[in-house]
């Protein structure tokens, strides 16, 4: 073989296009070898070759997760693996369904009741936040009296406070309280907003007549908003 011919390189600096020459032989004795000795790997790598200019290359098990590039990447230690290939990204959602929230209180039902004497018992009740306002009488011969009566003429039942002017609605009625001295008895609500307003009704030992009738120059009794409100 004479020596232009030889695949040996010479003394000196080899140039860049030899170097690469000799290398793309390397790979192609390797492929064909390959399909020598295992048919059926040398079908896959000629499958999974890439073309450059001119030249095959034979499939590099160590590029698996790279692209190949006809031309070398010297930064990379296999030399012939350029950009790694992107994998899919898969995103799971998840769906979490929230329980309903469930709120209790105890506002909008309620009782509460005073004795101003021996003889009658003033009730007042909260039911759905409407208050209701009345009177067991007889309670000195008849303790366990359940008889509930309201109005001038002690009418079996309880009086509906919360149609009286003044009644507050901008929120709910949470409570209803009621005291009472002498001939004079007192209803107060609370609301959810935590304002107080109380209402006179009259009593006297006969009667429980809500609203208080006017009298002289007292004009008839409303609910009226306590000053100051507690509510901040």
């Amino acid at each position: 073989m004479s020596p232009e011919h030889s695949a040996t390189p010479q003394d000196g600096t080899t140039p860049r296009g030899g170097l690469k020459g000799i290398r793309r032989l390397i790979a192609i004795a390797a492929a064909v070898t390959v399909a020598v000795g295992t048919p059926a790997v040398a079908v896959a790598a000629a499958a999974a070759s890439q073309s450059g200019t001119g030249t095959t290359y034979a499939a590099d098990p160590h590029c698996d997760d790279y692209d190949y590039d006809d031309e070398y990447d010297d930064e990379h230690p296999n030399k012939k693996c350029k950009t790694p290939k992107a994998r899919p990204t898969v995103t799971v959602t998840r769906t979490v369904t929230a329980s309903p929230t469930v709120t209790t209180t105890a506002c909008g039902t309620g009782v509460d009741s005073t004795q101003p004497n021996g003889q009658e018992q003033f009730v007042a009740a909260l039911v759905n936040g409407v208050a209701y306002a009345g009177r067991r009488a007889g309670i000195n011969t008849t303790p366990d009296n359940p008889n509930i009566v309201s109005g001038a003429l002690n009418t079996p039942g309880w009086t509906n406070l919360s149609t009286i002017t003044g009644y507050p609605t901008a929120s709910p009625v949470c409570d209803v309280s009621v005291d009472a001295n002498g001939s004079d008895v007192f209803y107060k609500v609370v609301t959810t907003a935590g304002t107080v307003h109380t209402l006179h009704c009259a009593g006297g030992g006969t009667a429980l007549v809500c609203p208080a009738p006017a009298q002289g120059n007292n004009p008839q009794s409303q609910w009226t908003a306590v000053t100051p409100q507690p509510a901040p």
